[in-house]
């Protein structure tokens, strides 16, 4: 008998409200960064600050609205994430001998109980990990002691730092069980070489994967706008580029060897063949008619064949890589417009 079946409480909210994932990851990114306004208006501090390089937002307004948008890439793009690879992986039935309909259609149906413990276990250990870190390394309550938590800012930072260090490791751990329907896909696969779209799935759930860091890597960004720390902030923007294109590139690099290696193998044959024909046309009279008819249909396809692509990746799905790509450049340039507009009004 099979093991029960639960879905996480993400999934679960996002299947209770007919709406969009992205949606509700801005809402619930909205609510987190209102709680932070409040908090900062009855802690009597400033949200817009007047300095020599101008007007902006403060630099707790800055790391909050980063930290508020790290929500919308956890529950927003977690869920696109899920439900987009389940649909590709449909589509991969019958080509990826190791995605069967019975796997998918267990996927689809959530995580076991167990499954489902052991993410409760994770969360309490990344929200204590969380909070611990944001109190010894940014509060620094080795040195002033319990007191920083009396200011309700600092309070909420660590509130905050906690919960998404919870949501992180459980999003770790769940990543093994969404990428495990697709750790064997290309095992055993043979490429129709005619209908090469067919293995297009495999670039969009690559690029599926890669999509949260492009956003950590815009949220970064933010950081370069309303804080005076470049000389981390930049290394941060970098390294969450870098392991957003490494995420891409990887399951892209096996899929490109497998097509590749399906690719030759065909024109082996093929040219294999055109020879043989091309040795029949000079030798032997009788089938010299027929092998004439068929050497301009081979050689035809072996060009055609030639310039078929070996990358599992259409021009839709190329254009969202540019356009995920240049995510950190337009939050910065977002977050530039907003200074203006602040310096506006203001003046």
């Amino acid at each position: 008998m099979e093991e029960e079946r639960r879905r996480s409480w993400e999934n679960a909210l996002s299947e209770a409200l007919p709406v969009s994932p992205f949606l509700i990851g801005g809402v619930v990114s909205a609510l987190f960064f209102a709680s932070f306004l409040l908090t900062l208006l009855f802690a009597g501090r400033r949200i817009v600050v007047i300095g020599e390089s101008g007007v902006s937002f403060s630099s707790d307004v800055w790391a909050a609205l980063a930290l508020s948008l790290l929500w919308f890439a956890i529950l927003g793009i977690g869920r696109y994430t899920v439900v987009g690879n389940l649909r590709d992986a449909r589509l991969l039935v019958g080509l990826a001998p190791h995605i069967t309909a019975e796997k998918v259609d267990r996927y689809s149906r959530g995580i076991t109980l167990r499954e489902l413990r052991r993410s409760r276990i994770f969360g309490v250990a990344g929200f204590l990990a969380g909070g611990a870190l944001h109190a010894v390394a940014v509060l620094d309550i080795s040195q002033k002691g319990w007191k920083v938590f009396w200011n309700p800012v600092d309070l909420w930072m660590c509130l905050v730092v906690a919960l998404l260090g919870m949501q992180l490791l459980r999003r770790i751990y769940f990543l093994r069980g969404d990428t495990g329907l697709y750790s064997e896909a290309l095992k055993g696969i043979s490429p129709d070489m005619s209908d090469i779209s067919r293995l297009d799935a495999i670039g969009r759930v690559a690029l599926r994967g890669a999509l949260p860091w492009f956003v950590v890597s815009g949220i970064v960004a933010l950081l370069l706008v309303g804080q005076d720390a470049d000389g981390l902030t930049i290394p941060a923007l970098m390294l969450t580029l870098a392991a957003a294109f490494f995420v891409f590139a990887r399951p892209m690099l096996r899929a490109h060897r497998v097509i590749k290696a399906a690719k030759y193998r065909e024109l082996d044959d093929l040219r294999r063949e055109i020879q043989r024909h091309e040795k029949v046309l000079r030798e032997e009279d009788g089938a010299a008619r027929d092998a004439a008819v068929m050497l301009p249909a081979l050689i035809a396809l072996e060009s055609r064949l030639e310039h078929r692509r070996e990358w599992p990746l259409d021009l839709q799905t190329a254009g969202r890589l540019l356009l995920y790509a240049a995510i950190p450049l337009g939050s910065w340039l977002c977050a530039g417009i907003v200074n203006i507009a602040l310096e506006v009004l203001i003046s």
